[in-house]
């Protein structure tokens, strides 16, 4: 075996460069960024939303770049219109940039999901746009895969051994490395050196008019056995659930969606995979596959769109179900062209889910636009209606608006300037206070449409905190164990006896024991329910207007229980509990953390 020497690999580094210098250029930021977030310079430890944007924004660039530069390669461009292409590529993406507030906009996460998507299938068929045969599209998007499946595995063994080897230089040599490393080491290999490994392996698009020459057999195992099997389960369980439809005569579950479009994925992937191969002979399976596939989506398209139907009747169009109904739209007429014409060219599969993906985002007819004039639609309703239903609904389309197109989006719904009060917001509390911000555009607008946040069906967590919480008076005390409602179990010694702090599930309570034979359970249960009970009494402080913080006095954080020789004592600084009634969710999500103090008790000291 020849192992490739270091000239070889600099000149390889070398064409990665000269082929791609955006691209390299992108990686490299993106993973100096990253390795910046995870250790800033200077005192301040501050994650920057901005920084976490430019790392989505860079490997938006990266792809779209990359489409640019393949579409410039086969059509043999000069130089100067190749930088012209790249400089048009950097120009979206620095507006993109500057468009895109993830961290203040949920709809923006949305957006930068669809633009990733488009861009990523433009580099699967721009650069045969004009150029090459069905099979040299298929060959050179097949190549494209394994080269990234090959980068991830090669970016996992990598940083994998590197890991390990700083695990053994700190267990020998008493090194003691910081686990922000290892989050750097792997910023570097995944940003950085899968990127440009991936990159090296980007094929040029060659024109031929020969067939796939060689086709990977366990690509054919793989379709065969393991996509074509699991479709056929999703198949097998939708003609069953319809079939119950129909006897019952109900509208079907929102779930049943999920489940088409796994069938709906599974069944074309496998017919792209398995492509090349469907002329030769001993494959007429392929074509018999092919039509009852395609057959069997009429029904399923039906029901997928009964099922959106259902929820958007009751609670309007949302970003999820404007895609869905799109999707659904698209298998309708994708079913249409694959059963009924005879070219069957497969490049229409990337191209119009491109162009859907791109006319989603931005525009009056995209998903942020119609799920926005739907949902006001419905808030208006809502508001004139007087049956409690629709007032219980009215907090969560507030919060959906605010929270997905910000408060000026509820801008029809009174005089008041909304979008100059929502910059003033934004800008008063500055980065560090993105969650904040949120509540207090999120409690502004409850209190300018007079609407209560008890009113919904949505249910938040509350936190409580006891005055001075920063600071715990342990004097008397001889011991103290720091107690987190994650941890299971804690275990330490006391006077050489093992001390060990157990969590009940499923009420939260704390088992302790001390040596072999003392054994005390302290009821954090009940001060969930005090807390709880409290709280609905609407009674309670918020801490600086914080509509999700309470104040309680401090003896509703104590649980104290005397133990043989030893004064237990449980002292919670922060609670947190969910906002409703159902036990099994406080059950499952409550959680607390605090201190465990332990002391001898007096007239045991005399002993």
């Amino acid at each position: 075996m020849k192992f490739p020497s270091l000239y070889s690999l600099g000149q390889s580094i070398q064409r990665v460069v000269l082929r791609f210098p955006l691209q390299v250029l992108a990686s490299v930021a993106a993973t100096l960024v990253w390795c910046y977030m995870i250790d800033p310079i200077g005192d301040v430890k501050i994650v920057e939303d901005n920084y976490i944007k430019f790392i989505l924004v860079c490997n938006l660039a990266l792809v779209l770049l990359l489409a640019g530069d393949l579409y410039a390669e086969v059509n043999n461009f000069s130089m100067v219109k190749k930088w012209i292409i790249r400089t048009l590529g950097v120009l979206i993406c620095t507006g993109l940039y500057f468009a895109l507030h993830p961290s203040y906009y949920d709809a923006d996460i949305y957006r930068i999901g669809l633009i990733a998507f488009a861009f990523h299938l433009l580099v699967a068929f721009v650069p045969f746009i004009k150029h090459g045969n069905l099979n040299d599209f298929w060959g050179f998007n097949k190549t494209l895969f394994l080269r990234f499946l090959t980068s991830v595995l090669y970016a996992w063994v990598l940083y994998g051994g590197l890991a390990v080897a700083l695990l053994a230089i700190d267990g020998l040599f008493s090194v003691d490395i910081n686990s922000k490393i290892y989050m750097m080491l792997f910023a570097g290999v995944t940003a950085g050196f899968m990127t440009i490994f991936f990159l090296s392996g980007v094929p040029e698009v060659v024109e031929s008019d020969k067939a796939v020459d060689s086709y990977p057999k366990g690509l054919k195992i793989f379709t065969q056995y393991v996509l074509i099997p699991l479709m056929t389960i999703y198949l097998g369980i939708l003609l069953v659930y319809e079939i119950k439809i129909i006897i019952i005569w109900e509208l079907p579950k929102g779930m049943v969606s999920a489940l088409i479009l796994g069938y709906a994925v599974f069944g074309i992937l496998s017919l792209l995979l398995i492509y090349p191969i469907r002329e030769k002979s001993g494959n007429g399976w392929i074509k018999m596959f092919s039509k009852v596939f395609y057959f069997m989506m009429i029904p399923l398209v039906v029901l997928l769109l009964l099922a959106v139907w259902k929820r958007v009747g009751h609670y309007g169009i949302t970003e999820s179900r404007f895609i869905l109904v799109l999707l659904a739209v698209w298998l309708t007429f994708n079913t249409i062209y694959f059963l009924f014409s005879k070219r069957q060219n497969i490049k229409i599969i990337p191209i119009s889910l491109c162009i859907l993906a791109l006319l989603s985002t931005y525009g009056p007819q995209s998903a942020f636009s119609v799920s926005r004039y739907s949902q006001v639609l419905r808030l208006k309703r809502l508001m004139a209606s007087r049956e409690k239903e629709d007032i219980r609904q009215r907090a969560g389309v507030v919060r959906y608006l605010v929270d997905r197109h910000g408060l000026h989006s509820l801008q029809n719904f009174t005089k008041v300037d909304l979008s100059a009060l929502e910059s003033r917001m934004e800008n008063k509390a500055g980065v560090r206070y993105r969650y904040e911000i949120k509540n207090k555009l999120l409690d502004t607008a409850y209190a300018l449409l007079k609407v209560k946040e008890d009113d919904s069906n949505f249910q938040r967590d509350v936190t409580f905190i006891a005055p001075g919480n920063e600071m715990i008076d342990v004097k008397g005390y001889d011991y103290m164990v720091d107690i987190n409602s994650y941890a299971n179990k804690t275990e330490t010694t006391l006077n050489g006896l093992p001390v060990v702090v157990e969590r009940l599930e499923p009420n939260k309570n704390l088992h302790i024991k001390i040596g072999k034979g003392i054994v005390a359970e302290l009821d954090v249960n009940k001060l969930i329910k005090n807390a709880a009970a409290k709280f609905k009494k609407g009674r309670l402080k918020s801490k600086s207007g914080n509509q999700d913080r309470y104040y309680l006095s401090k003896d509703s954080f104590v649980l104290m229980q005397q133990v043989d020789a030893y004064d237990v004592s449980l002292v919670i600084s922060s609670l947190t509990v969910p906002n409703t009634d159902d036990q099994k969710r406080i059950n499952r999500e409550t959680h607390y953390t605090g201190y465990l103090l332990i002391r001898l008790r007096s007239d045991q000291q005399k002993k």
